[in-house]
């Protein structure tokens, strides 16, 4: 398997996940409370929930998007700076007294995770004799 092809199963397996738990935040709030790693989460009607998964929709629809069009520098770089997004939620739970565990394990993996596809879509091999 290619490196860009390793990148696009990946990508699509992100794309899936984000959707998966992103539609969990709009359409069952109560089951996804737990999981994001604060001490305290709003309760399960509050509207912030839903913007969360809304914001995680969007970003799954982004880079779903990208790959359907086969675009693989743009895909590369919409994953770094999307990268940004888990990364500002581990800031989030570490400076707010959250889960540890939670902030590394869920969205620092994560970031670090796109962080890596986009390096792959992005580095480009040495040519021979250049």
């Amino acid at each position: 398997m290619t490196r860009i092809k390793i990148a696009y199963a990946l990508s699509i397996a992100l794309v899936l996940f984000v959707l998966y738990f992103g539609s969990g935040y709009v359409f069952f709030p109560e089951t996804q409370t737990g999981g994001f790693g604060l001490p305290a989460m709003p309760a399960a009607g509050d509207p912030i929930l839903a913007v969360k998964g809304v914001r995680d929709i969007g970003t799954a629809l982004v880079v779903l998007a990208l790959i359907l069009f086969r675009n693989v520098r743009a895909l590369g770089w919409a994953l770094l700076a999307l990268a940004f997004i888990p990364f500002g939620d581990m800031l989030i739970v570490l400076t707010h007294n959250g889960s540890v565990g939670a902030a590394l394990g869920i969205h620092g993996a994560t970031s670090a995770l796109m962080v890596v596809i986009s390096a792959l879509f992005l580095i480009r091999p040495k040519r021979n004799g250049q």
